[in-house]
């Protein structure tokens, strides 16, 4: 999220308010609040319902979606996947050309708030400082529908805090604009760094989930050169994608992403020092398509270029 003025700023901030009745949505009366700007749109919802109803979901842009569910429960079906959020928790989602039904439950009123972050702004605010958004953004460099860390995390009471904040703030205009940008960049701080410090203890996983895993870091080990993606690898030896992710961390000490990387600078070094290969000739053989995409990744992970290894 750049906050560097542009040339011809246009300082975009749009506030709608609307109430949707039975009649409209055939079902429950919904409450919506959305700010839209050019590189962000937050929006609060309510509703309380008297049964279960499903109503068809249809997502077409790329995009990010910081959701927090703060009270009730709800849940999402698309692809054979299966959701349900609890009152109090937190994740992270992109989803493009997404269709699939969105499912409310009876019970007590419901409430969410949400920030949708175009891709761009999403990878504008991707660091190395940080693993999970690392992984999160490679991963989304294969071509997908959805994608989501695979567990939901509590709101904290900072969260909550800074959404009341968003809510309630009386700054208006361009003041405004500038306490939301920089609320959501601290919300979404927290946020990631909750997902980037979550490790589940290793004991918490069946010996037979475990010894999938160990399969996982092997295939990795054998196909370090191929284009790899957490579903994939998660249908070849059996285990859902959550376990995966978070029993891969807990066992090995690295994210899959992480590890495969780590592969293949092992492998690159290997190469660079005993075959004398060229740059972009390693670079191929470890799996990357741009050298100087493997160059970036070398020099973080040994504090050296490749050109100066070799030399």
């Amino acid at each position: 999220m750049n906050l560097m003025p542009s040339p011809h700023p246009t300082f975009k901030l749009e506030e709608t308010e609307r109430f949707y009745s039975k009649a409209e949505t055939d079902g429950p009366e919904i409450r919506r609040s959305e700010i839209l700007m050019d590189n962000a749109k937050m929006m609060w919802y309510s509703y309380s319902v008297d049964k279960e109803y499903h109503f068809p979901m249809q997502l077409e842009q790329e995009r990010v979606e910081m959701h927090f569910k703060l009270n009730g429960r709800s849940g999402v079906t698309y692809e054979g996947e299966y959701l349900v959020m609890h009152s109090n928790e937190q994740s992270l989602f992109y989803q493009h050309n997404l269709e699939g039904e969105y499912i409310l439950f009876p019970g007590e009123e419901s409430s969410l708030f949400e920030i949708e972050l175009p891709r761009p702004v999403f990878e504008s605010l991707v660091t190395e400082d940080c693993s999970f958004l690392m992984d999160f953004s490679h991963q989304l460099q294969t071509p997908r529908h959805h994608h989501w860390p695979g567990h939901s995390m509590e709101i904290t009471p900072q969260m909550h805090m800074i959404i009341a904040d968003m809510r309630n703030t009386s700054y208006t205009g361009h003041m405004k604009r500038l306490f939301l940008e920089a609320k959501m960049i601290e919300l979404f701080l927290l946020q990631v760094t909750g997902f980037d410090q979550y490790i589940p203890h290793a004991d918490a996983f069946r010996p037979s989930d475990v010894e999938r895993l160990h399969a996982a870091r092997q295939y990795l080990e054998l196909h370090f050169m191929d284009d790899c993606s957490i579903f994939s690898l998660a249908t070849h030896v059996g285990i859902n994608q959550k376990k995966l992710k978070q029993g891969f961390k807990a066992l090995f000490g690295y994210t899959v992403f992480g590890y495969l990387t780590h592969i293949r600078m092992e492998k690159a070094k290997q190469l660079l020092l005993d075959e004398k290969k060229t740059v972009g000739e390693v670079a191929e053989l470890v799996g990357y398509q741009y050298p100087q995409h493997f160059a970036a990744a070398f020099k973080k992970k040994y504090n050296i270029s490749p050109g100066k290894l070799k030399q």
